[in-house]
């Protein structure tokens, strides 16, 4: 219950209080990747209340039934929940969402004991030896700069706040109470990491340190805002880096793949990456329906590396989504 609302939700199944079933992280970031739902989502976050259909219509300017259909697709991946709520006068119930964390507040997520067991013996083969944690920190950036590449999102030079506020959302796939704290010119404070890491965190406070900062960092820097990240506690802080403007490798080769389906793109690109030299750049131009997802998961699956993904125009002024893709300096996987 919450307010004096039956709201859905799963039962756990030791048979204990009901938990809400965990989204699958693509979906949410399809869920996310329209503004006006994530904006939504925010606002139920920040409203702490249930909120009927018509009330987040009347709140953004849309009609009903479009707010519902957002309304659902954000139930549908698990970001929110929903309920009913009688009316004073009698009547039918009306329905209403509310964000998950709202309707069950420090409710701890229901992780299997076997699942506890592998994360805290991996966790402290980690902590033992510090070049694992810098290791760890190195992937984590990596993840980081994944997930903003598929949102397509990027800041304007120097445009701190903006690249924050990218690389947040774009973290929310994963960790969906992450959210700025502070911004203060060209510094920034994140919190809600360590909620998404806490089983980590209970083991080795360093570990989910590690993996909070390089998370951050690589969301960061796929936004267009390369930083100096710290993490503390749950506390995760970061810097502009200046030095890091502007440092943007060469592309050796240059595929435009606009006008083509993301698939035809893709297999251009897998034909031109293979005489390029490990740690090469390739250059891809696409139109950016549905691209840096897709590239993304190639570049995964082969080894390379997504390194960056921006809107642009060309030399003609036509516009592009440009994808920057370093070629893997290890063995390619198949």
């Amino acid at each position: 219950m919450f307010g004096g609302l039956a709201l859905t939700a799963v039962a756990s199944p030791s048979g204990d209080d009901p938990v809400v079933p965990a989204a699958d992280d693509a979906a949410v970031a399809r869920a996310l990747a329209v503004p006006t739902r994530a904006g939504i989502y925010r606002r139920l976050r920040t409203e702490g209340q249930p909120l009927a259909a018509r009330e987040v219509a009347d709140m953004f300017g849309l009609h009903p039934n479009v707010a519902r259909n957002h309304l659902d697709q954000l139930a549908d991946v698990g970001l929110v929940v929903t309920g009913r709520r009688k009316h004073p006068g009698g009547g039918r119930p009306a329905k209403v969402y509310v964000a998950r964390e709202q309707a069950a507040p420090g409710r701890e997520l229901h992780v299997p004991q076997g699942s506890q067991l592998a994360v805290h013996t991996i966790v402290q083969l980690i902590a033992g030896l510090s070049e694992h944690r810098a290791k760890l920190t190195l992937l984590a950036e990596e993840q980081g700069r994944r997930l903003v590449a598929a949102t397509g999102g990027r800041a304007d030079a120097r445009d701190f706040e903006a690249a924050a506020v990218i690389a947040v959302e774009a973290l929310r796939a994963a960790f969906p109470e992450v959210r700025v704290a502070e911004v203060e010119g060209d510094r920034v404070v994140v919190q809600g990491l360590e909620i998404g890491l806490r089983l980590i965190g209970e083991v080795d406070g360093q570990v989910g340190d590690a993996l909070a900062t390089g998370f951050l960092r690589g969301a960061l820097a796929a936004a267009g805002a390369p930083a100096t990240v710290t993490a503390h506690g749950g506390r995760v802080e970061a810097e502009l880096d200046e030095a890091g403007l502007g440092a943007q490798p060469s592309p050796v080769a240059t595929v435009d793949a606009r006008g083509e389906s993301y698939q035809r793109g893709v297999v251009a690109a897998m034909r031109a990456i293979v005489p390029l030299r490990p740690g090469d750049h390739l250059e891809v131009l696409t139109d950016g329906q549905g691209s840096p997802a897709a590239y993304a998961r190639w570049a995964d699956r082969a080894g390379h590396q997504l390194v960056d993904v921006a809107r642009t125009r060309d030399v003609k002024g036509r516009a592009a989504v440009r994808l920057l893709l370093r070629k893997a300096t290890g063995p390619l996987r198949s």
